[in-house]
């Protein structure tokens, strides 16, 4: 993780295939697959973002066959009780701030799989990404007080952006009232 506990690139894949496994077992093509598309729809095609190896999550211990041993036989995989814990600390990481293709996938990623986190760390992790919004508004609306005319289309722009990111918010207060 990087120093204020968000998700480096490798991790945001392996939440992906721990997150997969913690809904059931897969075999190995099949998770590998999943893994892949999830990704390649939110980032495009990334190798920076699916070099990770299954087969490493295995070695690590958070992954283990249930029958066969890997890769090479298509083995069935699940979820070990460290990959639980791996998976956990991966849902309660922090959300970088600011539009990234990375935290695109982590953000996706988070929201896919909340339902594996327990009701209060589900509320933290929705309050955190209110508090994120709220931050990015704030950004938002300094930059559009600072920006005078004639600024082409650049106000025109910030008003729609900050329009988005006031949506954000109220839909996590929503998510908070339900």
């Amino acid at each position: 993780m990087y120093r204020d506990n968000s998700l480096v690139p490798k991790e945001a894949i392996r939440l992906a295939a721990l997150g997969l496994l913690a809904e059931r077992e897969r075999p190995y093509g099949d998770l590998a697959r999943e893994v892949r598309e999830f990704a390649s729809r939110i980032v495009g095609p990334s190798l920076d973002l699916l070099g990770t190896s299954i087969e490493l999550l295995r070695f690590e211990g958070l992954i283990e066959p249930t029958s066969g041993r890997g890769m090479e036989d298509n083995a069935t995989l699940r979820l070990t009780v460290e990959g639980r814990t791996a998976l956990d600390d991966y849902l309660t990481s922090t959300i970088r701030p600011g539009v990234s293709d990375l935290n695109k996938l982590v953000l996706a990623l988070k929201l896919r799989f909340i339902d594996l986190l327990s009701g209060e760390d589900r509320a933290e992790q929705i309050a955190a990404l209110e508090m994120m919004y709220a931050g990015e508004k704030s950004r938002l609306e300094d930059l559009r007080a600072r920006t005078g005319r004639p600024a082409g289309l650049l106000p025109d722009w910030l008003d729609l952006e900050i329009d988005q990111v006031d949506q954000r918010i109220a839909w996590c207060q929503g998510l908070m009232t339900s």
